[in-house]
C-alpha cells in the first residue's frame, strides 16, 4: 500500500469502517484519473462493488452522469451496468487531492480551492458563510431564505443566483427541486460529505 493510498484510507477512516474506508479509497483512486469513469473501470471487488457504489452516492462523492430531467443529484440515476459512467464533484476532488498528502480531511480547504478555481473572488468570506450555512442546515438541506438571512448577517454584498450557481457547479449544493416543488420554498442540499470530520 503506497503512502497516498493510506493517507486517503486514514482520512476516511474518522467516517467509516475500516473496510469501507478501504474500499472507498480504492474507488476514490481509481476515479480521480479522469473527469468522469465506467462502472467497469471502478478497481472495486465484485462482491462489494454495488454497495460501496451506492454508499458513494448517498453520501454525494460519486455521481451518475445519467439524469433524469436535469443536473440535480436527486434527479441522477444510479445503475450498477459495465457502461454507467460517474464521476467526482469538483470539491470532491480536491478533497481527495489534499487527504492523499495529509491524511486529513481538510473540508475548508477544498471548498476554497473548488470556488476558487470557478472564479470567486472572494474565497475566505464564502468559506465562513458555507461553515455557517452548514451549522444551520436540517439534514443536509437548507432553504435559500435563511441563506439569504446569514448574507445579510455577515454583510456580504453578493448575487444569490450566482453564488448558488457556482456551489452547485463546485459540488458543494444541489436543489432539491421535488422537495421545492411540493413546499413551494427553494431548498439545496448540501454535500453531505462537507460534515465529515
Amino acid at each position: 500500500m503506497n503512502k497516498s493510498f493510506s493517507n486517503l484510507v486514514e482520512s476516511l477512516s474518522n467516517q467509516f469502517s475500516a473496510d469501507e474506508a478501504r474500499d472507498l479509497a480504492r474507488l476514490f483512486s481509481s476515479s480521480c484519473q479522469a473527469d468522469s469513469i465506467t462502472y467497469e473501470e471502478l478497481d472495486l471487488d465484485a462482491e462489494v462493488k454495488d454497495d460501496i457504489i451506492l454508499l458513494a452516492y448517498e453520501e454525494r462523492v460519486l455521481l451518475p452522469m445519467k439524469s433524469r430531467r436535469g443536473s440535480a443529484w436527486e434527479d441522477r440515476i444510479l445503475a450498477f451496468t459495465e457502461d454507467e459512467r460517474y464521476h467526482l464533484p469538483r470539491v470532491v476532488r480536491f478533497l481527495i487531492e489534499d487527504a492523499r498528502k495529509s491524511s486529513q480531511w481538510n473540508i475548508d480547504l477544498a471548498i476554497g480551492k473548488a470556488l476558487g478555481e470557478a472564479g470567486e473572488n472572494n474565497v475566505n468570506n464564502m468559506v465562513d458563510y458555507l461553515n455557517r450555512v452548514k451549522k444551520l442546515s436540517s439534514k443536509y438541506e437548507v432553504e435559500v431564505g435563511v441563506m439569504q438571512v446569514i448574507c445579510n448577517e455577515l454583510n456580504l454584498n453578493i448575487d444569490m443566483h450566482d453564488t448558488l450557481d457556482r456551489f452547485v457547479r463546485c459540488g458543494i449544493m444541489s436543489p432539491r427541486t421535488q422537495r421545492s416543488l411540493h413546499t413551494g420554498i427553494s431548498i439545496y442540499e448540501m454535500n453531505p460529505c462537507l460534515y465529515w470530520k
